[in-house]
């Protein structure tokens, strides 16, 4: 196996991705070759990209466009949850035509209302009394979030916190990496609209030993025999997105790829080379490999964002670095999530802009130089939460 690979994507999470591949000495091709290539989100995977590249021979790390169906579509992720007992909110599904109408007749508060396609991680909206489900009505019926489904679910609020949990598997074997909690509110404290992600650390101090083996047995275990024994095995990294109520973990989505910006923190954490587990994965041989090792430590990441961020904002702004760059260590690490050059100039290009990420021996300690990098990066209306790991400090 030649030690070259090729990202798909152009992300935060593809950023820190070829960053680690890169502190092993891997070379980071740009177009795909006959040697490895690691598929970042997830439009590539509704759009076949594996199918089509294993059609060539060409290795993949990334799942299937079927098995992929657990994050494309909501509904389908539901009922293969329903037919393999794992637990997640009750959910009933209606079409987008009469949404408007299920949305005021709903008297039960708070409730949940998400988008079956993909929306670029804004399709879900926590509706917690009537003028906010009014607004969120008019958004679905009018399909804001580009959905490409025309179905719509409204599920149980579950009451509880969150984690984020990653497995890599090959479709048989499967190795479980550090917990992670991610901050999806816009607004300190977490309130305000859903994003694509402000900011997340590991681990996360919720995830006990005992919760950890409920999770494996009640959740991980039955998705990956689930997939298999439904002719679509899973193969890459598998997101579960946990609620914990009362002890007890329910799922709340999965994704088909790393998540964003929680795949900052793990490759900021993994003490393992990644690349004979993305291999591993690619040619079926995960259980050719031990545990993959993580330093012993915690790690933060910042979402630096674009004003106006998640709704409309302008792009272009040129980014002033002041004294960042003299700060840069093997503990801190900015990734570029939605920037682009203009000569020499590092401009802004995108609602997520730049994920700041450290780690320390305390989450304080990683906070700390986190937030003292960001200090040092501006730009016109440059934004970012004062607050990750909150629920954890």
């Amino acid at each position: 196996m030649e030690n070259k690979v090729t990202i798909i994507g152009n992300g935060g999470r593809e950023d820190s991705l070829r960053w680690k591949l890169q502190q092993e000495g891997i070379e980071i091709e740009p177009t795909v070759e006959h040697y490895l290539t690691v598929i970042g989100p997830e439009a590539s995977i509704a759009e076949g990209l594996t199918d089509e590249l294993e059609s060539k021979l060409i290795p993949v790390f990334g799942p299937s466009k079927l098995a992929g169906r657990l994050e494309t579509s909501k509904l389908w992720a539901k009922q293969f949850m329903q037919r393999n007992d794992i637990p997640t909110a009750h959910w009933i599904t209606y079409t987008r035509d009469d949404i408007e109408e299920v949305i005021l007749k709903t008297h039960s508060y708070p409730f949940v209302i998400k988008e079956d396609g993909l929306c670029g991680g804004k399709g879900v909206t926590i509706c917690e009394t009537q003028t906010e489900a009014i607004e969120a009505a008019e958004s679905y019926a009018s399909n804001k979030f580009n959905s490409t489904s025309n179905k719509i679910l409204i599920e149980d609020f579950i009451y509880g916190e969150e984690a984020s949990c990653f497995v890599l598997t090959d479709g048989k074997d499967y190795k479980v990496l550090p917990y992670c909690q991610d901050h999806k509110r816009v607004g300190e404290g977490d309130i305000g609209p859903n994003t694509g992600g402000m900011g997340a650390y590991a681990p996360a101090p919720i995830m006990t030993e005992e919760l950890k083996a409920l999770v494996e047995k009640n959740i991980i275990i039955p998705t990956i025999n689930g997939m298999q024994e439904e002719g679509i095995p899973y193969k890459g990294v598998l997101y579960i997105g946990l609620m914990i109520c009362n002890g007890d973990p329910y799922v709340i989505e999965y994704n088909v790829r790393f998540g964003d910006p929680e795949c900052q923190v793990l490759m900021m954490l993994m003490k393992s080379d990644l690349l004979p587990y993305l291999e591993a994965v690619a040619f079926e041989i995960l259980d050719t490999l031990p545990d993959p090792e993580f330093y012993d430590e915690s790690a933060i990441t910042v979402v630096m964002c674009s004003d106006g961020y998640p709704e409309e904002y302008e792009k272009g702004f040129k980014i002033d670095w002041g004294t960042a760059n003299k700060l840069y260590s093997t503990n801190i690490q900015v990734f570029h999530a939605g920037t682009k050059w203009e000569g020499d100039r590092c401009v802004t290009d995108g609602g997520r802009v730049l994920n700041v990420t450290a780690k320390g021996k305390t989450l304080q300690e990683a906070k700390d130089r986190a937030y003292h990098m960001c200090g040092n990066i501006h730009w016109e209306g440059s934004f970012y939460r004062k607050d990750i790991g909150h629920r954890a400090l």
